[in-house]
């Protein structure tokens, strides 16, 4: 039989799990629908809450482009050693500046550098395959190697505060899988078990 859920919201049991997975990474396949239609991308997560899961980006790229057209988003954890997935569906909200820069401090070096390439090179891109000059990004790269304390102007943080959250556990050769959502109502989670 499927392990079974404590008590407690959605996003608190996505914390648990999340902290069984540490050392499997925290990653999420994002979907977004924009003018150029919809589109997924795995981003890495820096932060859960009782209200969201919070990953960085640069502005433009393709997240903010449709968020800015349609802030409706889904993201996907899958965890195959775990036997888990977890499904939200939501919206994409920006988070104030100062989250931002204290997240960024916290960010590994390479990281904090590849905000700031980002932000050096985007403006010089042209046409929808932001095609960029052989050698540009490690140039970019090299000459902040030494600086870069704040956070780049074109870095910020997205945050996905879901309405709806389903956690599905696999089942054995014997049981079947499970599947729980929940469903935001004002500041609760209504729970209820759905065919996996």
């Amino acid at each position: 039989m499927p392990e079974a859920l404590p008590p407690g919201g959605g996003m608190e049991v996505l914390a648990s799990w999340l902290q069984d997975a540490r050392e499997l990474g925290w990653t999420m396949t994002l979907a977004t629908a924009g003018p150029a239609g919809p589109s997924a991308r795995t981003v890495v997560v820096t932060a859960v809450d009782t209200e969201s899961v919070r990953f960085h980006t640069s502005a433009p790229t393709g997240k903010t482009v449709d968020r800015a057209a349609d802030d409706r988003a889904a993201g996907v954890f899958h965890w195959p050693a775990l036997g888990r997935q977890a499904v939200l569906t939501g919206r994409l909200v920006e988070l104030p500046r100062e989250v931002t820069e204290a997240a960024y401090r916290t960010r590994p070096r390479q990281l904090q550098l590849v905000g700031w390439v980002y932000d050096d090179l985007l403006p010089q891109l042209h046409g929808p395959d932001h095609e960029v000059p052989a050698g540009a990004v490690e140039e970019r790269f090299a000459a902040h190697a030494a600086g870069a304390a704040t956070a780049p102007p074109s870095w910020t943080t997205l945050a996905l505060v879901p309405s709806r959250l389903e956690l599905w556990r696999a089942g054995t050769a014997d049981t079947p899988p499970a599947r729980t959502r929940y469903v935001r109502e004002a500041d609760t989670w209504r729970r209820r078990q759905v065919l996996p």
